[in-house]
């Protein structure tokens, strides 16, 4: 019997995004904000005892290795670039350097990337320099932010690089991104998931550590904004319960790949 896999994956980053929103966040804020939700977050993880991957930046990872080092120890390292915030202009060497950084205070193969924001870039730069696979794809279409109706939703491979897009629903391209978990009813989120991994064997779920954290201070939408800290962590512990119900097995991408290879072909 086919199995049913679920990535969860988290962008370790900068709390840079009020930024979007013409507010100005310090350096030290930004940190503590991402640490915050990260022990909020792990919490549920250890309790679960499930392994994810942390799409990280570089310089996220130069500012807090010890906790790097301790992901490392049971999760997966991803790179995420070397910057998350659009004040730091993206370069394709970043991608590189933040590579070098990752693998050097996890001690893990850095994989795999996702481009901050999902934003588009050159992919043949992640070929070139030895990815095995990249998670910057988000195959659906949101208002100023994404038109990707046209793009495969499903896992595939090209010229050796395997695409894991972030998943959407089978029918109407809903997005299962981290706005969703944030905005709807925990019930109906579950059930968008459970009906996807029926329906396709795969999940690519990503959220963001800072999301766990307490952000009532912040001026930032209520889409954004809400549920947070405590309340977000419980509805997160809820769809992981759901998903064990269905006899999911959490996996990293890289072990997803791994399934990908000894199969031959993507689950769909």
């Amino acid at each position: 019997m086919e199995r049913s896999l679920v990535m969860l994956t988290f962008d370790l980053e900068e709390f840079d995004i009020p930024e979007e929103y013409g507010q100005k966040v310090s350096e030290k804020a930004q940190m503590e904000v991402t640490l915050d939700g990260m022990y909020r977050l792990l919490a549920i993880l250890d309790m679960h005892d499930i392994r994810v991957t942390f799409f990280t930046t570089g310089h996220f990872a130069k500012q807090n290795p010890e906790l790097i080092r301790r992901l490392a120890s049971r999760h997966e390292i991803a790179s995420h670039a070397l910057y998350h915030s659009p004040a730091h202009a993206f370069e394709e060497k970043d991608i590189l350097h933040a590579r070098g950084i990752l693998e050097e205070i996890s001690g893990q193969i850095v994989k795999g990337f996702r481009m901050p924001r999902l934003a588009p870039f050159n992919r043949d730069v992640l070929r070139k320099w030895g990815f095995r696979y990249d998670s910057s794809l988000n195959p659906t279409w949101l208002p100023g932010r994404y038109n990707l109706l046209k793009e495969n939703p499903l896992p595939s491979v090209t010229d050796g690089l395997i695409e894991l897009p972030c998943s959407v629903t089978p029918w109407l391209r809903f997005p299962l991104f981290w706005l969703s978990l944030k905005n709807l009813p925990a019930g109906i989120y579950a059930w968008l998931c459970v009906f996807t991994l029926k329906k396709r064997k795969n999940l690519m779920l990503y959220f963001h550590p800072w999301e766990f954290a307490n952000l009532r201070e912040y001026q930032l939408p209520g889409y954004v904004k809400n549920p947070d800290g405590d309340r977000l962590a419980s509805k997160l512990n809820k769809l992981i319960y759901e998903l064990k119900k269905r006899n999911a097995t959490f996996v990293t991408c890289d072990t997803y790949c791994d399934h990908w290879e000894q199969n031959k072909k993507p689950v769909v």
